[in-house]
């Protein structure tokens, strides 16, 4: 049986993988369709998914350590290269962290200076997953808008239980 911090960084490990599979499904898509203002939380497609990178960069750099980051501007038109070097980066950092978690980190606090509050790592690492699955959904939706069959999450498919 997994620990709950082993069942938290598969959950990880999984949604890095899934998240490239975004990457190439958007950079398969013509140039003006990957950048097009579709009405969504971010306008783009491009848009939405560098949001899942500063979403986790703001929460493993500025909540957790204090330490600020530039987000990626709206309408940042990257090579697929810069994405995926940014993806890899954010995959670091993140997994990164995970590693050198042990299961008694999971309920320490620490204070978000943004926020003016304190939270435990676990709701932190619980918070980012449910934020993740929401922006691939929007992500999933407006592909499939554009009869584009997208890498629909799959978790009993995962190999992480």
């Amino acid at each position: 049986m997994s620990t709950e911090l082993q069942l938290i960084r598969g959950l990880y490990r999984y949604h890095f993988r899934k998240l490239r599979s975004y990457l190439r499904t958007i950079w398969k898509l013509p140039l003006k369709e990957r950048y097009r203002d579709r009405g969504a939380t971010y306008p783009s497609l491009v848009d939405l998914y560098l949001h899942i990178l500063d979403d986790y960069r703001f929460w493993f750099i500025q909540a957790y350590t204090g330490k600020s980051f530039q987000d990626f501007p709206l309408g940042i038109r990257l090579t697929r290269g810069e994405a995926e070097r940014a993806t890899d980066e954010v995959d670091r950092l993140v997994n990164g962290f995970l590693r050198t978690l042990r299961a008694k980190d999971l309920d320490r606090k620490f204070y978000i200076r943004v926020d003016k509050r304190s939270i435990t790592i676990r709701a932190m690492l619980l918070q980012m997953i449910e934020g993740d699955l929401q922006h691939k959904g929007e992500l999933n939706a407006l592909l499939w808008q554009m009869d584009v069959q997208p890498p629909a999450v799959d978790l009993s498919r995962a190999a992480i239980f």
